[in-house]
């Protein structure tokens, strides 16, 4: 094989390609160039002679695997890229399962449970265990004892050991049912002869630890091992490449310490920052050319991220020209920031003539998406959003949406469809089929077939109660509607009378998720309110345009999936870039998280806080030209204002490369300077003896 071209490389890139013998830990910065140096890295070793599939490279996303099997092939060729054992931690303990069963100890033809058959497990052994009465099997939050379930099980610990942690801990009703159904849970898969994907790294680690002669066998196959994103590890996937490895330790790990936000799903930052005392003889490699961002914008950075005290030292070198500063900007109020966030946006595209998929706006939390959402909506701009569900794709938002059009627009066979299933009302599958066949034989429209229902064939007399019920409700809701000339009041009616938050109260079986849910309904209500105020004052404007741009149709939003806005959350934008990027709600208690500002029961909250900084350094290093800081004075929360303090990592900033503007102060003077323009334009007009007089 040819030799592979390094003089396109920088110095400390082709330092971390050349170097192939022991440990090597790169410390790779944002926008440094890390993928271009693991396949190259790779491409290096094929042509030294070493066979492909001695060569093991993980990352953590079958997506980024595949990019760099792409890239490779481009360098040595199609086939012998193919011969890379190169996947996630999981494919690997699937390929290596398959190949040694019995080595493994798991059946022969063993089955891998996806997420839905885990939760499908829990919710059986809850009601096994009688955590549940009858009728109540969503009580619990079976996500939130999965999670623990999982994070144990990374930790390696057995049912004792669960126990000794759950009793030390501060009480939790959570760990104490997740810690009871940790062993019913392990012999449930093994009676199954399962693996949940836990098991395909924990398994692996634990049998090669106990097995010498099992882990001497793979040793020998697996001679180069590459792990990227290395600072996301967890204790199983540390504990899995440690046994992997021969000898001569052939460890390259790719990481940033500074990047490392995953700690509460079991990531130990601690794999990066202790890699050369667990290795003694690591080479560690700097790669800090960042060739993403502005000088501005590292700046910023670099600014910020040096305040963590557990890091390596390094930092952020700009290599592209000056370009704009970063703008910290400050409004009076929460929803005045989407609004000026949503302007700014518009004005990027019509204006400047920004491409949407250049933009990103991103957000500590989920729910702060709610607003912009609404907002890019009014103005008829297309968005996706990474991390989390979409505001409009909730079933909470669906419900009340369905209730709206079939107040509004009756003629909309799904909303009929969907309000008669929220709540369940006993309509079933046989009850539709007939009101579908009334309708069509009569050439009418769904909901006349459910006015009608006493004229319907093959309706049980439940059936019939409900849908009388449920009709008159509608009739009502309308006549209301037509009456006080808004749909605010009657739509509310409607969602009492069918006890729709009672109805989410019992799926989500939490309070607290039952506050959040409904919250959203709430902020809904808000949005329709504010449309059907515009709606009073133009004649134009009906319920058709509000509901039309709910939805593009799937067609639409193919055509225009290679150009959409991007809301995402700062855990999701990791790994992304944005020409344009947008940072809400930078704000104490949502950026840091008001948990780790509250709580301070141990040393440990101290490292929180410190990825709370990581997180707000990810956000700020996915900016390419422009980045704008965006926070409000008083945010609403449940109704009521709250003055809010900026968040301590805009302190944190430099005063070069940064502008501070106050959209309410700025506005203030902007009227103020017409004003003064006004004056001396008419001072222009005036006669001198006028003016005297």
């Amino acid at each position: 094989m040819p030799q592979i071209d390094l003089h396109a490389l920088n110095p400390s890139q082709r330092a971390a390609v050349e170097c192939t013998e022991g440990p090597l830990l790169v410390l790779a910065g944002a926008g440094s160039g890390k993928t271009r140096v693991i396949t190259t890295r790779i491409a290096h070793l094929l042509s030294k002679g070493v066979e492909p599939g001695a060569i093991v490279a993980l990352s953590f996303t079958n997506k980024a695997a595949e990019e760099m099997r792409t890239r490779i092939a481009k360098m040595v060729g199609t086939r012998t890229a193919k011969a890379l054992v190169l996947g996630t931690f999981h494919n690997l303990g699937v390929r290596m399962m398959r190949q040694d069963p019995r080595g493994f100890d798991v059946p022969k033809r063993f089955t891998i449970l996806d997420q839905g058959d885990v939760y499908g497990i829990v919710r059986s052994l809850l009601r096994e265990l009688g955590f549940h009465g009858p009728g109540a099997d969503r009580r619990y939050d079976v996500g939130a004892i999965v999670q623990r379930i999982s994070l144990w099980k990374n930790e390696f610990l057995d049912e004792e050991g669960v126990r000794d942690r759950v009793y030390k801990a501060p009480p939790n009703d959570y760990d104490e049912i997740a810690s009871q159904l940790y062993q019913a849970y392990d012999d449930r898969l093994r009676s199954l002869g399962a693996c949940d994907f836990d098991d395909l790294v924990c398994r692996i680690a634990q049998h090669l630890n106990a097995d010498e002669e099992l882990r001497a066998k793979w040793v020998l196959r697996f001679r180069y091992l590459m792990v990227d994103e290395y600072q996301d590890t967890n204790t199983a996937q540390f504990q899995m490449i440690r046994a992997l490895l021969g000898p001569e330790e052939n460890l390259c790990v790719v990481g940033d310490d500074d990047q490392a936000i995953y700690g509460w799903r079991g990531a130990k930052v601690a794999n990066i920052l202790g890699f050369d005392m667990y290795f003694r003889n690591a080479t560690v490699i700097k790669l800090e050319e960042n060739y993403r961002s502005c000088p501005q914008i590292t700046s910023a950075a670099n600014s910020v991220i040096r305040n963590n005290q557990a890091r390596h030292d390094k930092q952020l070198v700009p290599t592209r020209p000056s370009g704009e500063d970063v703008m910290v900007v400050t409004c009076e109020s929460s929803d005045r920031e989407c609004t000026w966030v949503c302007d700014r946006i518009r004005k990027l595209i019509v204006e400047e003539r920004v491409p949407a998929r250049k933009i990103a706006v991103l957000y500590r939390s989920g729910r702060l998406a709610r607003p912009i959402e609404g907002l890019l909506k009014e103005h008829g701009l297309d968005y996706r959003v990474l991390g989390g569900q979409a505001f409009y794709d909730k079933k909470e938002t669906k419900d009340v949406l369905a209730y709206l059009k079939v107040l509004v627009t009756p003629k909309d066979d799904l909303a009929v469809r969907r309000a008669l299933d929220t709540p369940p009302r006993g309509i079933g599958r046989k009850t539709m089929e007939s009101l579908s066949n009334h309708a069509e034989n009569n050439h009418c429209r769904l909901i006349d077939a459910v006015h009608n229902c006493a004229e319907v064939e093959g309706l049980t007399t439940r059936a019939r109660h409900s849908l009388e019920s449920f009709s008159t409700m509608i009739k009502q809701a309308s006549r209301e509607r037509h009456a006080g000339n808004s749909v605010i009041a009657p739509l509310h009616g409607m969602l009492d009378a069918v006890k729709l938050r009672e109805n989410i109260l019992k799926e989500t079986g939490s309070s607290e998720n039952t506050k959040q849910r409904w919250s959203g309904v709430e902020w809904l209500f808000a949005s329709l309110e504010r449309f059907e105020e515009r709606a009073r004052g133009d004649a134009k404007v009906t319920w058709y345009d509000y509901l039309g741009s709910m939805a593009l149709t799937k067609d639409e939003k193919d055509a225009k999936d290679d150009n959409l806005i991007t809301l995402a959350t700062m855990h999701s934008a990791k790994g992304l870039e944005w020409s344009q990027v947008f940072i809400i709600g930078c704000e104490d208690g949502i950026m840091p998280h008001k948990r780790v500002i509250e709580i301070r029961v141990n040393d440990a909250i101290e490292g929180d806080l410190e990825e709370e900084r990581r997180l707000f350094y990810v956000g700020v290093t996915r900016a390419r030209d422009r980045l704008w800081l965006t926070r409000g004075a008083v945010r609403i929360d449940r109704g009521r204002e709250l003055e809010v303090k900026p968040s301590r990592f805009l302190a944190e900033l430099p005063d070069d490369g940064v502008q501070r503007y106050d959209v309410s102060k700025e506005e203030v003077l902007a009227a103020d300077d017409m004003e003064a323009m006004a004056n001396a334009f008419m001072a222009q007009l005036t006669p001198p003896e006028t003016a005297d007089s």
